[in-house]
């Protein structure tokens, strides 16, 4: 009887956090920069990004690529600990059994965990009836969208135009699929639609606001990044010019041109 009660006390305090909230929002739009933000909280903790939310079922997330093949480095496991987390009947118990293989989280041993996915945005919706939680999701102006997309593509400026119109079109294709997800977080009491540009303008309130969304107690001390751990998210600190730096970094035309081409997303562009 003493062992079995030994048992079930260690068991006990082992026992990995349930999944706290979620992060989403189209690629490069300050979801790395909110996840740093969060992190700085002592009790808080995550992986890089996951992913198995877009799954019917968490068995599907086994062969789901290329988001199965970022747990090793993003989560700290192994192939092995990825089947034994897929084995799990069901979303909570994918989440249970993935944070306690993981190293990034065993290692803090955080009170609450969130997952950040930016592609759940495409599926926000469907992301929350297959488990109930709150969202953050973040927003940026498509001109500064647009400079991220050419600043990783590694054109030079002379050839932007060339460059432009291929982006173009698959970009407003994507688009369109994540605003599905946008519309309902705007409608959603369970989403909070965080503009970069209010995080950048107005770091104290806008962070705070954020931190009461998803319950927990927000210090400003966060604020200074101190913690940052994938090197995504430029400077130490908060910066007016993650999100100001398109207006000298674009040429007038091409930000013109995006003000037009994808004027569909007017709620997306940012009065500066």
């Amino acid at each position: 009887m003493f062992n079995k009660l030994k048992s079930l006390i260690q068991n006990n305090q082992t026992m990995s956090p349930p999944l706290s909230f979620l992060i989403c929002g189209l690629e490069h739009s300050g979801t790395t920069m909110a996840s740093d933000l969060f992190r700085e909280h002592p009790e808080v903790e995550s992986g890089f990004e996951c992913g198995v939310l877009l799954c019917e079922k968490p068995s599907d997330f086994l062969t789901f690529t290329p988001f199965r093949n970022h747990m090793a480095v993003g989560w700290g496991i192994n192939e092995e600990d990825l089947t034994y987390a897929c084995k799990a009947s069901s979303f909570d118990g994918f989440y249970e059994n993935l944070f306690e293989r993981s190293s990034i989280i065993q290692a803090k041993k955080p009170k609450f965990v969130f997952d950040k996915t930016p592609r759940y945005i495409t599926q926000l919706a469907a992301v929350q009836t297959r488990l109930d939680l709150t969202a953050i999701v973040l927003i940026k102006d498509p001109r500064s969208l647009a400079l991220s997309d050419f600043k990783r593509s590694g054109t030079k400026i002379e050839e932007i135009d060339d460059w432009y119109e291929r982006w173009k079109h698959p970009k407003l294709l994507y688009m369109r699929s994540a605003y599905k997800g946008y519309l309902h977080a705007w409608e959603s009491d369970r989403c909070k639609v965080v503009r970069l540009e209010d995080i950048c303008f107005n770091a104290k309130d806008t962070v705070q606001s954020m931190f009461e969304f998803v319950k927990l107690e927000f210090n400003c001390e966060y604020l200074d990044l101190r913690s940052k751990r994938f090197g995504n998210t430029s400077g130490s600190s908060i910066s007016v010019n993650s999100c100001m730096q398109f207006m000298t970094a674009l040429p007038k035309h091409i930000q013109s041109k995006i003000k037009s081409d994808f004027s569909e997303f007017e709620r997306w562009f940012y009065e500066f």
